[in-house]
């Protein structure tokens, strides 16, 4: 029976892929018999609910603003717990968990970046100091090539032990002839499409450099230029100001008929089924959980060529990869698509081979577990 310790750090569990990562490798560590420990820096815990209840999880907030003491109260919890691993979750986790075990090396540390490009210079500047608190027994676990070289080369600096374990997802539960025979038939008319009409599905938290702002522009480039009258599903939420600018900007772009926004969805499955693509309009992302549920759904995927999209398809026979912030790029693929040829059945044999969460799981049990 194995009983070793492994502390788990993570900002929180709002609606995300990186959450949702952590819960699946958590919950795959929990049933192999380790002694997990989750600690969450916030109070956002939407999806607490997806990770096993058997697993022991500790809040440790910030007491103010200037709280900087959170850190050694997050080193007490992990010594107390007599925990000699510890896998952080993008670097501000990592920054406030290794700032009081600078000096201790009886604590092995994972680092697992799930954000790549800075969303902004102050961004840029806090990812400078928190790379700079890597020392040479600490592993970096990149989700794929790009995000490895883009990191290493932007905040300078050169982890000495790395590894890129790309994602993965559960092909059996994100399986079109499951759902299908669970499938509402009336969810298009809900929306009021026509079962002639194309569907194209965008499942991303509501944020900026997501640019569903690019997405709706393309739609009406597709509308207008190729005369093609799809619509456009928005699965996700965010901040409540963002998002009634999005809509006014549908609304400013006539457009709502089209436009649907659905938001959070703790079942993306039955989106995916109606849909004819999938798209990321993103200038920023990494390796899209979303994208690769969709593949395993037999969707073509357009992607902005942005993080690791040029390694999660193949290009012409997956889908098709756009420029980012290029409205016509991003139209002309959806065109080009919906229009297509492309085998459903192989994209999902694809990412079911590439993909899948069970090889995904083995490579970090052999890494973290056994390290």
């Amino acid at each position: 029976m194995n009983q070793e310790k492994i502390a788990f750090v993570i900002h929180g569990f709002p609606m995300g892929g990186a959450e949702k990562f952590l819960i699946n490798l958590v919950n795959h560590f929990y049933r192999l018999e380790y002694k997990p420990l989750v600690i969450l820096l916030s109070e956002e815990k939407v999806l607490l609910n997806e990770l096993d209840n058997r697993i022991k999880v500790s809040f440790i907030l910030k007491k103010s603003r200037f709280d900087f003491f959170v850190s050694r109260r997050i080193k007490s919890t992990i010594k107390k717990e007599k925990i000699k691993k510890v896998f952080c979750v993008n670097t501000y986790s990592f920054f406030l968990t290794k700032l009081f075990f600078l000096f201790d090396r009886s604590t092995q540390f994972f680092l697992s970046p799930h954000s790549t490009i800075p969303i902004s210079k102050k961004n840029f500047w806090q990812n400078i100091l928190y790379f700079r608190l890597l020392s040479k027994s600490d592993i970096v676990i990149y989700l794929c090539k790009n995000q490895k070289e883009y990191l290493q080369q932007k905040y300078f600096y050169k982890s000495k032990s790395d590894h890129i374990i790309y994602n993965g997802i559960d092909t059996q539960y994100y399986n079109p002839q499951i759902v299908q025979n669970i499938l509402s038939p009336s969810l298009k008319t809900t929306f009021s499409i026509l079962n002639n009409e194309f569907v194209i599905v965008q499942v991303a938290r509501l944020q900026e450099e997501k640019r569903h702002v690019d997405a709706i522009d393309a739609l009406f480039f597709l509308h207008n230029h190729f005369n093609t009258k799809a619509h456009l599903l928005l699965v996700g939420s965010g901040e409540k100001a963002y998002a009634d600018f999005l809509q006014q900007y549908v609304q400013k772009k006539k457009l709502q008929q089209y436009v649907h926004f659905v938001g959070n969805q703790n079942d993306v499955r039955k989106f995916y089924c109606i849909a004819d693509i999938f798209t990321l309009t993103s200038n920023s992302e990494t390796f899209s959980l979303a994208a690769l549920e969709a593949m395993s759904f037999g969707l073509p995927v357009s992607l902005t060529d942005v993080g690791g999209a040029k390694e999660m398809m193949i290009e012409g026979v997956t889908g098709l990869l756009s420029q980012p912030n290029n409205i016509k790029s991003i139209a002309g693929s959806w065109h080009q698509l919906l229009h297509s040829n492309i085998k459903g059945q192989f994209i999902r044999k694809y990412v079911t081979e590439q993909f899948g969460l069970d090889r995904m799981l083995q490579q970090y049990v052999e890494l973290v577990g056994n390290g």
